[in-house]
């Protein structure tokens, strides 16, 4: 008997909204039959899906029946769940929800039948449905219906959470804080502590529209607050004539870090001037002097040192330690670096970044046994630090392989068990990867650690890359590089790295690191692809080869990105005389960084450069690239030196 269907109308009414209320584990009689049955069924989902987006509803209908138990056919459910939800009524919705409670979807679904139910200014179902989500979208709402039902128990203290965030908050969060403001006692004092909390988190414009809330002469005073921000330099001039009032302490404070982050000296000057005039706190203080000491040393200004060195012990944080250990280095003070090392936290102590240059530090203050022994420690490990070890060491790298999976997989039974996974695969066949990750990981969750590495070899065998990488590195086994490194569009990457002269180890560590191989990855600022190309930088580059204008589908496309990206790769090695540390920076930061991050005076080793580059995310990169290459080498046969693609840092380039 055929089972309930969603039979959709999309005009002023909809009629006979049913909600499928079974869903069967798909099983197959047979290897040929199953190949033939899944093959059918994928396609009449991506007919089924087609016919929804036309709005052709009675062939929807009709395909979906005939999908039958297909483990993915829930989300062509869901899919119809969303285009009717206005339209569908509280019982219904209760049933498909609670139906698919296990589903991820699920989450998401709610969120849409909570936003319904806001429209319709049903406030009783909407916190009968709320389920206490961090969201502050909805989380609002239901601060609304609260009042709306006149539930104000404890709503203040609630509301306020929301309010005391340094950021602009959604719309639907107006009228709880237009209560909050009325009713609370200390609003003023919320006020003013939102606006400080504003001018942290660089949000100034927040802070003078919140202002509005305050008397004319507190106006003026955020006014002054919001100059300060926008032109520190040109308020700091006019702020020592200021009153000692406990806002303009915090304007000047303000202004100075605001300062230093583009010029720590002048901010070093108007601090020295103002320091011993104005009753700062300790706290106040230490901050100041930890903001402008860091931004000295991220500038690499020569003073930086000293400010460093200065600090009180309980100022210094983990920043403060790690940029005065990279000064010395920059300047090959051995015996400060040791000792800087040595006052680390713990933590910081024990990283291989640290373990190495506690190494290098040692062989120059002559401790050559203690140094050897942790070469040889780091040695073992197969990562940058461990490959520069070995370099120095002038050892073979230990890259061996190690298989996560030791037992034979029968991927039939495994997905039988794990419907989740079962839907996992399908989605992925199906190009809707968001949903298959959500569905994986989930998974995953019900998995034990020799589960999980079946599973991070089922996804390898589907070719789902970025997302076996994810889930062997929950597991101890770091040395299965299969797993880990796999070399997917072979022929694009070797075709375009002869055309333009690279090493494949190169483009593929590139490409590890920009997408863990997913083609179609976007980034938060807008990168797509495999090599992570900015629409910008690939239309230049695209110009310069005389292709069209590529639209983002067309970046994404598998062909196109290895080609933009490989010539855009090619263009900042030869900007770099071929220098893969300084390339590589130049790939993820920009060659105009790179620039201002030379050494002004001599020549630096790169290990020395690539530990001073000012960005973390840089200097992550950089490393991760050169370590990645060198594992590919391995893969390809070669023996290329780690340190052979790390020449030595020029002044000018």
């Amino acid at each position: 008997m055929p089972m309930a269907l969603l039979n959709l109308k999309f005009g002023a009414r909809v009629r006979n909204v049913g909600i499928l209320l079974s869903l069967i584990v798909c099983a197959f009689s047979s290897p040929l039959q199953a190949k033939q049955s899944i093959e059918q069924q994928r396609q009449l989902f991506r007919d089924a899906s087609s016919a929804l987006e036309r709005n052709q509803i009675t062939m929807f209908n009709r395909l979906l029946e005939q999908l039958g138990d297909y483990p993915a056919a829930p989300y062509l459910k869901y899919d119809a769940f969303k285009r009717s939800a206005s339209r569908i009524k509280v019982s219904h919705a209760d049933t498909f929800l609670n139906h698919y409670a296990e589903f991820p979807f699920a989450y998401h679904a709610r969120a849409t039948w909570l936003k319904v139910l806001a429209k319709r200014q049903d406030w009783e179902n909407y916190l009968q449905f709320f389920d206490d989500r961090e969201n502050t979208r909805l989380r609002c709402l239901a601060f609304q219906a609260r009042l709306n039902l006149n539930q104000l128990e404890g709503l203040n203290d609630e509301i306020a959470k929301v309010w005391l965030r340094g950021y602009s908050q959604p719309s639907q969060c107006d009228p709880a804080f237009a209560y909050f403001l009325d009713n609370y006692e200390q609003a003023q004092e919320a006020v003013w502590l939102r606006i400080e909390k504003a001018f942290k988190a660089r949000r100034p414009k927040l802070a003078r529209y919140l202002s509005k809330q305050l008397n004319p002469q507190d106006q003026a005073t955020v006014k002054t607050w919001y100059q300060a921000h926008l032109r520190p330099e040109r308020e700091l001039k006019k702020l020592g004539e200021a009153e000692d009032t406990l806002h303009n302490r915090a304007i000047i404070v303000h202004a100075i870090d605001r300062l230093a982050r583009k010029n720590s000296l002048k901010a070093l000057e108007f601090w020295n001037l103002y320091r011993d005039h104005f009753a700062f706190t300790g706290e106040q203080k230490n901050q100041v002097q930890l903001r402008i000491a860091l931004s000295a040393a991220y500038q690499h200004e020569p003073e930086a040192r000293t400010l460093l060195s200065n600090l009180e012990p309980a100022t210094m944080n983990d920043q403060a330690y790690l940029w005065l250990a990279r000064i010395q280095l920059r300047s090959n003070d051995w015996n400060g670096l040791l000792d800087t090392i040595n006052r680390m936290p713990s933590h910081l102590q024990q990283e291989n970044e640290w373990q190495y240059w506690l190494s290098r530090s040692m062989e120059a203050d002559g401790q050559l046994v203690e140094s050897l022994s942790l070469l040889e420690q780091l040695s073992e490990k197969s990562s940058y630090y461990g490959f520069l070890a070995s370099d120095k060491l002038k050892r073979e790298y230990q890259i061996n392989q190690e298989d996560a999976s030791t037992t034979q997989i029968n991927e039939e039974t495994m997905l039988a068990d794990n419907p989740h996974m079962l839907r996992a695969r399908e989605l992925f066949y199906l190009d809707r990867l968001v949903d298959a990750k959500r569905e994986w990981f989930q998974a995953l969750r019900y998995l034990d650690q020799n589960q999980i590495k079946q599973a991070a070899t089922l996804a390898s065998k589907w070719q789902w890359h970025d997302s076996a990488i994810r889930t062997v590195a929950k597991t101890p086994h770091r040395n299965d590089f299969s797993l880990r490194f796999p070399m997917p569009y072979k022929q694009q990457v070797f075709a375009h790295a002869q055309s333009r002269d690279l090493d494949p180890s190169l483009i593929y560590g590139v490409m590890r690191r920009e997408s863990l191989f997913d083609p179609l990855a976007r980034s938060r600022v807008g990168a797509l692809g495999l090599m992570q190309l900015m629409p910008g930088t690939a239309r230049r580059v695209a110009s310069s080869l005389g292709m069209k204008r590529p639209r983002k589908s067309d970046i994404l496309h598998v062909e196109n990105n290895i080609r933009l990206g490989t010539h855009y790769l090619r263009t900042v090695m030869n900007r770099f005389d071929n220098n893969v540390a300084l390339a590589a920076a130049a790939y993820n930061a920009g060659p105009r960084n790179v620039k201002r991050w030379l050494p002004k005076n001599s020549v630096m080793s790169a290990d020395l450069w690539v530990e001073t580059v000012p960005f973390k995310e840089t200097r992550n990169y950089i490393q991760a690239v050169l370590a990645y290459s060198t594992v590919f080498d391995k893969s390809l046969g070669k023996n290329t030196l780690m340190s052979s693609r790390m020449g030595d840092i020029k002044t000018e380039y």
